[in-house]
Formats: C-alpha cells, sequence, structure tokens
C-alpha cells in the first residue's frame, strides 16, 4: 500500500506535463515534481525515520511511473495520429 503513492503520484505527474509546450521543460518539471512526490511519499510512508534511502527509492519510482506514463501517451498519441 506504500507504494501506491509514488506510482500514481508518478502517472499524475506525467499526464501533467504533458501540457507543457517544450520538451526541455517537460524534462525539467517532471524531475522537479518527481523528487517532490518523491519526497511526500517517504514521509507519508513514514519511512524517512529509517533512512534517507527510502528518500531515493521513492523518487526513483515516481521517476519510473512518470517515464513509463510519458512513453505510453506518446505511443498512444502516435497511434491515434492519422497517416
Amino acid at each position: 500500500m506504500h507504494e501506491f503513492f509514488p506510482l500514481a503520484a508518478g502517472v499524475i505527474t506525467a499526464l501533467l506535463v504533458q501540457r507543457l509546450p517544450t520538451a526541455k521543460l517537460r524534462l525539467v518539471v517532471l524531475v522537479l515534481l518527481s523528487t517532490v512526490f518523491g519526497a511526500i511519499a517517504t514521509v507519508i510512508s513514514g519511512e524517512i525515520s529509517v533512512s534517507l534511502v527510502f528518500l531515493a527509492i521513492d523518487t526513483a519510482l515516481v521517476l519510473l511511473a512518470a517515464g513509463v506514463t510519458a512513453l505510453l501517451i506518446a505511443r498512444l498519441q502516435r497511434r491515434q495520429t492519422p497517416l
């Protein structure tokens, strides 16, 4: 259950950054939001009191979920584009 928040946050992050105008800006905002949501996930789960390593793990989970979601969105958009 503790890993649901980072995964959901990653999906939401990817959906939010799709509206930004440039790829560079999308990447920067994606990394920043992933770091913020990873920190929030670590605090929510209480893992911050165990080790700071969990901060990196949760941030990586958010980034992974956001990256996979962004790739899926791009693939779906290419598939729906008429030739």
